[in-house]
């Protein structure tokens, strides 16, 4: 008798949790979503399957293939159009056959980045030879001459060389206008008098008039959300050296250290061990940790002798990876402040800002980045300028570039990083009909 009303009891314990359970998931579920208005059970099986996409992407790194293309010995640019092709037919297989959708990055560089430069063409020759070299996963830049009257959203950011006044009325209104889009800035620039207030605005800029000194340059504020962690960018870009004669040079500091390339290995001057195959890593005792990207995986010039032949490496601190200390003749003409990413004591040599007030949502923050105009021969700082303009571009984009109308729901999901570079991003899956 006692096990049958036991039994009873726990009968009817079940069917009030079901009950409870039920209605719990009918008033709560939609609070579990990001949606704008969802009438119809329909929508709310859209987010279920958006969120479990998304978690499944992550599981099955689908993004690391989408967002970091590169592939040994195939075509980046093949290799990334079949990538997208896979991301799209999984897509497509999963929502219902009338559901359109579109994927939104942030905190992830694009493939390709496009670039508007106040400049002169001598001065986007440099650019192109010596700053805009792939970086995984941006894979191609391209840039322009663009005049600061007339500036174009087509582009994810603008470079400025040089001492220009950016409270002029029409510039201030056009650079304004494009940084409300999102659009980044970036300025090579040493100060030898005040600047104007809308540049020392922009960019941080608190002039104190000193002269120059030669000295080291550290690297501040590496886990500042201010600059969102730009030093972990820098030890992730690379740096590409022409090695078509198999001899070359890195110029890091104020040294060169003498490398010499085989199509499976080379043996960095000062750096041990002697010889580093890729993905390996040597030690120049007190300077920099050196890693080999990659060997020139095309290597053909036995079809066209003319072709450059080149490799990619990474600097990084030795102790920490984001330690690394830079060296140059420096103008100590800005003083250091929240936003100072390299600095000679009070000195700042480059600011990185987020600009909040120009715009309204996270995604859509504008960045800019000044650096002093250095001594342009030296790899680090080509590399840090590199890594800045990556930086500013926005790092946010639009995979398929499609419209999005007003009238539609998504879901977002978080990841830790692309490959190993531990830099959080965010994704958001848009659907629609």
């Amino acid at each position: 008798m006692l096990i049958k009303k036991s039994i009873s009891k726990g009968f009817i314990r079940i069917i009030e949790i079901i009950i409870f359970s039920s209605i719990l998931f009918v008033l709560l579920l939609p609070n579990f979503f990001y949606y704008s208005d969802v009438n119809e059970w329909s929508e709310v099986n859209n987010l279920i399957i958006c969120n479990d996409l998304l978690y499944s992407i992550e599981r099955n790194k689908i993004f690391e293939e989408v967002l970091n293309p590169f592939v040994k010995n195939l075509d980046i640019d093949t290799e990334h159009q079949k990538d997208l092709k896979l991301l799209k037919n999984i897509t497509e297989n999963v929502f219902p056959v009338f559901t359109d959708y579109e994927y939104e990055i942030k905190n992830v560089a694009p493939y390709k980045i496009s670039i508007g430069c106040n400049c002169t063409q001598d001065q986007i020759r440099w650019l192109n030879k010596k700053i805009l070299t792939p970086s995984y996963p941006t894979a191609e830049f391209e840039i322009e001459q663009a005049n600061l009257n007339n500036l174009s959203s087509k582009y994810d950011l603008f470079i400025i060389f040089g001492k220009v006044n950016l409270s002029k009325q029409i510039i201030k209104s056009n650079i304004i206008s494009m940084l409300e889009k999102g659009k980044g800035l970036v300025l090579i620039r040493n100060f030898s008098s005040e600047p104007d207030s809308f540049t020392k605005e922009l960019f941080g800029i608190d002039f104190s008039g000193a002269g120059y000194s030669t000295n080291n340059l550290n690297f501040n504020n590496l886990s500042n959300p201010r600059t969102t962690r730009i030093a972990k960018r820098f030890v992730n870009n690379l740096i590409r050296i022409n090695t078509s004669d198999g001899k070359t040079v890195l110029h890091i500091r104020d040294k060169n250290f003498k490398i010499n390339a085989t199509e499976t290995n080379i043996g960095i001057e000062n750096c041990t061990p002697a010889i580093i195959k890729e993905n390996q890593s040597c030690i120049i005792s007190g300077i920099a940790n050196i890693t080999l990207f990659q060997i020139d995986p095309f290597n053909m010039d036995w079809i066209k002798p003319e072709l450059e032949e080149w490799i990619d490496i990474k600097i990084s601190g030795t102790s920490n990876k984001r330690d690394y200390i830079f060296y140059d003749t420096f103008p100590q003409t800005v003083k250091k402040n929240n936003y100072t990413i390299l600095s000679s004591g009070s000195k700042s040599g480059a600011n990185a800002r987020s600009l909040r007030k120009y715009s309204k949502s996270y995604e859509n923050e504008p960045r800019v980045f000044w650096i002093y105009d250095y001594n342009k021969t030296k790899d680090d700082l080509n590399l840090l300028l590199k890594t800045g303009i990556i930086w500013a571009s926005g790092e946010h984009y639009f995979v398929f570039n499609k419209k999005i109308p007003e009238k539609r729901n998504y879901c977002i999901h978080f990841y830790s990083g692309v490959g190993n570079n531990n830099i959080p991003f965010l994704v958001k899956l848009y659907f629609f009909h």
